[in-house]
């Protein structure tokens, strides 16, 4: 590596000869300028990957996770309904793949001043540039509640969904919590369930409980005007700007009517905060690390960038931060010498909303640095093969064999 650090170990995944690539058997990533990437999700892995693509074996990359897989969800709401598991990836594979070193570890703190990853096990990791993209921190929810992310599809909500068919509950409500988010998820599980309630003839009663004055408020008008009509048509009880107490396993208080509602499931997302990484400003309140238009964390150096959930970006979505990896990957190639100035980020969603019925397609850009604005379509307005998580990652993970499918339980 291009710098080494004193009083500690440097974990070394293959020694100290270089890396071979598993495809081209070269050998790459010890030419000295140090970039250390903590994460093994899709704004890491993107990260890895375009940052090799830019500066090539100019940088010595590191990538920190104690992940042996990447698990890969863009649909992760349909597994419920499909019962398709998701696809997951090698992390070794990818990073062989990039030529890159892997540490299996997990990140402890950030010295900044000696520009060193401290991992949870002792070891160090010398840095010239550092990519955090370890994401947000999920709260803990209600005990009452069935809480549904990406990671457990299945194993949470295909109980609910096999009571639904069955005709054992009658009433479910969807809780949306208030803070950093990506909405669509909870909004098209609400739709499929509707619609596979009336595909098996059971009577189901939904509320959709939101803290936005109107649902998708955050993309515009179109966006809310189309989601309030899709509800209205599924017969789902929307609650606009309320918020709801659970007061029990069958038991909601809404704020600020008082409204109470007795639903057999209750079902909601994580909040989400930030992941207060020791050594690395952030927020007092919400933890996230806050980044500028080149993803570089503010009050740094200017050598530690930022992507994904992790960020203070409100809307938390794969491809926004791969986006984000992208953009840092760009300045971080700078900074090495391996290419010219990078462009700020200019964040574009592009995501299909799966309603039970024939999908509607929503683009939004962001405006003003925290606003969006979106359009919905009827037809899908980007090419097909447009339309993929990330500009590196997807077009790698069309041609790498994925392991097993497999959902993990929990």
């Amino acid at each position: 590596m291009g710098r080494t650090a004193g009083g500690g170990r440097t974990a070394q995944a293959d020694g100290d000869l270089g890396f071979v690539n598993l495809r081209t058997g070269t050998l790459t990533g010890m030419a000295g300028f140090a970039v250390v990437i903590c994460g093994g999700g899709i704004a890491g892995i993107e990260g890895l990957l375009r940052l090799r693509r830019l500066a090539g074996d100019q940088v010595d990359v590191t990538l920190l996770s104690p992940a042996d897989y990447l698990l890969y969800r863009p649909l992760a709401v349909l597994e419920p309904f499909t019962g398709a598991a998701a696809r997951r990836y090698e992390i070794q594979r990818i990073v062989a793949d990039a030529g890159a070193r892997w540490v299996r570890d997990g990140l402890a703190w950030v010295d900044r001043d000696q520009r060193v990853v401290h991992t949870d096990s002792g070891h160090e990791l010398p840095y010239d540039a550092l990519l955090l993209a370890i994401g947000g921190h999920e709260l803990p929810s209600s005990e009452h509640a069935v809480v549904f992310n990406g990671r457990n599809a299945e194993h949470t909500y295909g109980g609910v969904l096999a009571a639904v068919e069955a005709g054992d509950i009658g009433s479910l409500a969807f809780i949306l919590p208030d803070g950093p988010t990506w909405p669509l998820p909870l909004y098209e599980l609400a739709l499929l369930t509707a619609q596979r309630s009336r595909d098996c003839d059971r009577r189901l009663d939904i509320a959709f409980i939101t803290p936005e004055p109107r649902p998708l408020h955050a993309f515009g008008g179109d966006a809310g005007e189309a989601m309030t009509r899709l509800l209205e048509q599924a017969g789902v009880d929307l609650y606009a700007d309320s918020s709801a107490d659970v007061a029990g396993p069958a038991h909601l208080i809404l704020r600020p009517s008082g409204l109470e509602l007795y639903p057999d499931r209750i079902v909601t997302m994580p909040a989400i905060t930030g992941p207060a990484i020791r050594g690395i400003p952030g927020f007092a309140i919400d933890k996230f690390l806050h980044v500028d238009e080149f993803c570089r964390v503010r009050d740094t150096d200017g050598r530690i960038f930022a992507a994904g959930d992790a960020t203070d970006l409100p809307v938390k979505q794969g491809g926004v931060g791969a986006q984000q990896a992208d953009t840092a990957a760009a300045a971080i190639a700078q900074l090495a010498g391996a290419a010219g100035a990078p462009s700020p980020l200019r964040p574009v969603i592009r995501g299909m909303l799966l309603t039970g019925r024939d999908p509607l397609y929503l683009t939004a850009h962001l405006l003003a640095g925290r606003g969006w604005l979106a359009q919905i379509f009827d037809e899908r307005p980007w090419p097909v093969d447009a339309k993929i998580v990330a500009e590196e990652l997807g077009p790698y993970l069309d041609a790498f064999e994925p392991s097993v499918p497999q959902t993990p339980a929990g």
